[in-house]
């Protein structure tokens, strides 16, 4: 017990500086510290294991990946690659529901901080010809942003969940792949339900200009998780391999690069696989998670219910996949006896992932309500059934592992 209420106080100091807006990184890092002070820990072994945080290979890997991957959604956005991708659809479909939802899902492919205020002004555009409430707009706008974050290794939060489950990448997208087609699929359903869209009158012929447009806009992407899923390249060296590409092929002087790297990578960002990964070796340092497995072992509390609670809660104070896959996987992981089944972990994913949609913190929210000026209650209610058909995917992924 005494193990379980030094967690909690540290998951609260971690939750409380990220709601007092101080970065994620240096939260957790405060959050490891206060908890290596719980355990009365030596200086010594405080400095050990911040050492073997910044020189482990997971840390390295990860700080190479996101930052490339910054640097990806900056040349995707300077060179107008987006604006392409939308343009070159515009043209290739005539159906108003799959013009409505392209954008954000486009855009969504790439992580961006509020990446969901991109694409607002052309979902806002794609429905000028259609009667649509605000709030519908954008249910619309912030549901199909967020449907490849289960999936798509351009997401820290995916590849720190694979980093500390030591489940290849390839394999966690495989098993997290019906979250993603259930996503659509409810979108597909509730998005667009009761209103009066009627397909585009529009004989014109698709050029096969404006379909090499886009599957030219699209193949950065489409490059990242062939060499992943089809040839389980490293994350790092796959994000080196398509930036360099994509340089080429834009043909970025040196000096351009340079610049380009300066003004995409952020040290806030990357501080937080540190303070993640730091507060992962903290746990183990303690023997938190051991006390913490133990008692719920001997309480026979339900796993079903710790892998919902817990990362739901987190995800949904802090907005942020990367908070609560970093903070409470290791515990779940040490719960579950050092080796979960892939199925539970998939799981608590979801469950996490449902919190951070959720969470009145969440950026993508904030800003879709405030583009459009939308009632945020009125967004909740759109979200609730498709949610819950996510969950219940969740639920037998669960069951059947």
């Amino acid at each position: 017990m005494a193990d379980i209420i030094k967690i909690f106080i540290s998951f609260i100091i971690i939750v409380l500086l990220i709601r007092r807006k101080i970065n994620l990184g240096l939260s957790m890092t405060i959050g490891s510290l206060s908890l290596a002070l719980l355990y009365i820990l030596p200086v010594s072994v405080i400095q050990d294991v911040f050492i073997k945080t910044i020189t482990a290979y997971t840390t390295i890997q990860l700080i190479i990946a996101l930052g490339l991957i910054m640097v990806m959604e900056n040349v995707m956005r300077k060179t107008e690659t987006f604006r392409q991708m939308m343009d070159s659809l515009k043209k290739v479909t005539k159906n108003t529901r799959f013009v409505l939802a392209a954008p954000p899902a486009i855009i969504g492919m790439v992580p961006s901080i509020g990446g969901a205020y991109f694409s607002a002004p052309l979902v806002e555009e794609a429905s000028s010809s259609i009667t649509i409430t605000p709030e519908r707009k954008g249910f619309i706008n912030y549901w199909f942003r967020h449907i490849w974050e289960y999936i798509l290794p351009t997401y820290p939060g995916l590849i720190l969940a694979s980093a500390i489950t030591h489940v290849p990448l390839d394999r966690l997208i495989l098993y997290q792949m019906p979250f993603s087609i259930m996503v659509i699929i409810s979108g597909a359903i509730f998005c667009f339900r009761g209103l009066d869209i009627r397909r585009e009158n529009n004989s014109g012929k698709r050029e096969v200009r404006d379909i090499k447009l886009l599957i030219l806009s699209l193949l950065p992407i489409a490059v990242i998780i062939l060499l992943i899923a089809l040839f389980h390249i490293d994350i790092a060296l796959t994000m080196v391999i398509v930036i360099s590409l994509l340089f080429l092929y834009h043909r970025y002087p040196p000096k351009r690069i340079i610049y380009t790297l300066k003004e995409s990578i952020s040290w806030k960002i990357l501080l937080i696989i540190v303070g993640v990964i730091f507060f992962k070796e903290m746990l183990g340092a303690t023997g938190a998670v051991e006390g913490v497995s133990l008692f719920l072992t001997h309480t026979g509390f339900p796993l079903i219910i710790l892998f919902f609670i817990l990362p739901f809660m987190v995800g949904f104070l802090t907005g942020l996949t990367i908070a609560f896959v970093g903070t409470t996987f290791p515990l779940l992981i040490s719960v579950s006896g050092g080796a979960p089944e892939i199925g539970n972990m998939a799981f608590a994913f979801a469950s996490g992932f449902t919190g951070v949609m959720f969470s009145p913190v969440h950026l993508c929210f904030v800003l879709t309500g405030e583009y459009f000026s939308a009632d945020r209650g009125k967004i909740y209610k759109y979200m609730l059934i498709p949610s819950s058909m996510v969950m219940l995917s969740a639920v037998i992924m669960w069951v059947v592992k």
